[in-house]
Parts: structure tokens; sequence; C-alpha cells
């Protein structure tokens, strides 16, 4: 296969990859319910959807390490406190 095709092919499935992502994080979202009520989804069906996004995320991870492209960057959330870390001599001349 050409470097051409090979690379449409990879656009292809990235693109593809990404919409089912974001498609399947989107119906667990919009299906979310309220501690104590009983969630639409069946306890199978949702185990289903993490297996998909599992395997989709996977493969995503898999295409940016052969292209060179992943990092080992995870996702930050609002509620949680991140930490920075700084050198001990850039505080000092930020004292001084």
């Amino acid at each position: 296969m050409s470097n051409n095709n090979s690379n449409n092919s990879n656009d292809y499935e990235i693109r593809m990859l990404s919409a089912m992502r974001k498609t399947l994080i989107a119906i667990a979202k919009d299906t979310m319910t309220k501690p104590g009520l009983r969630h639409p989804l069946t306890q199978n069906t949702q185990e289903m959807i993490t297996d998909c996004l599992n395997i989709v995320i996977s493969r995503q991870t898999e295409i940016e390490k052969e292209a060179g492209t992943h990092t080992k960057m995870k996702p930050v959330y609002t509620d949680e406190q991140t930490v920075q870390s700084f050198s001990i001599d850039d505080l000092k001349k930020t004292l001084n």
C-alpha cells in the first residue's frame, strides 16, 4: 500500500475512533441518573459501552505510539487538585 493510501486510511481510522469515543461518552452522560434511581441502561449494556471505550482508547493509543505522537497525559478533572512542580532555585529568585 502506498504511503498516501496508508495516511488516508489512518486519518479515516482516527476520525472514526474519535467519533465513536465521543458518541459513547455522550450516551453515558445523557443516560446518567441521580444516585438511588434505576439506570435506563442494563448493567450488561453499561459494561459493553465501557468495553467499547477501552478498545477505542487502546487503538487510539497504538496509532499515536506508531506515529510518535503519544503522550502519557491523563485527563485532569475540575474537582481534582493538581500539583505543580518547581525548582527551589526558581522559588529563591521569586522571593528575592
